[in-house]
């Protein structure tokens, strides 16, 4: 009976470990990150991936001029709409329409 247990025991102690392992370093992770930030002027947003900026965003995107964001929650929620689209593998261009729709101020 011990010997039965120590035969099982090894190899399935193993088999948890692996599968912690895996559910540890592979989910739960977000493909994009988003971080907002304070310009002069207003608000900002940066996406990055892996520890790599893909998209720093001093300025309200799809409007004429280089006017920032108001809020820190203008700019969160314009770069939440990037950030979908960024992990979804869409093109991560906004344009004036979803950005109302989202409720940022322009």
């Amino acid at each position: 009976m011990i010997q039965t247990i120590k035969r099982y025991f090894i190899p399935a102690l193993l088999i948890s470990l692996a599968v912690l392992c895996f559910i540890v370093f592979f989910t739960g992770r977000d493909d994009a990150r988003l971080k907002t930030f304070k310009t002069e002027s207003g608000w900002g947003y940066v996406i990055s991936t892996q520890d790599k900026m893909v998209i720093r965003q001093p300025f309200i995107p799809a409007i004429e001029g280089k006017k920032p964001f108001e809020t820190r929650g203008d700019a969160r929620r314009a770069g939440q709409i990037i950030k979908h689209k960024i992990e979804a593998r869409e093109d991560p261009t906004v344009n004036v329409e979803e950005l109302l729709k989202a409720g940022v101020r322009i």
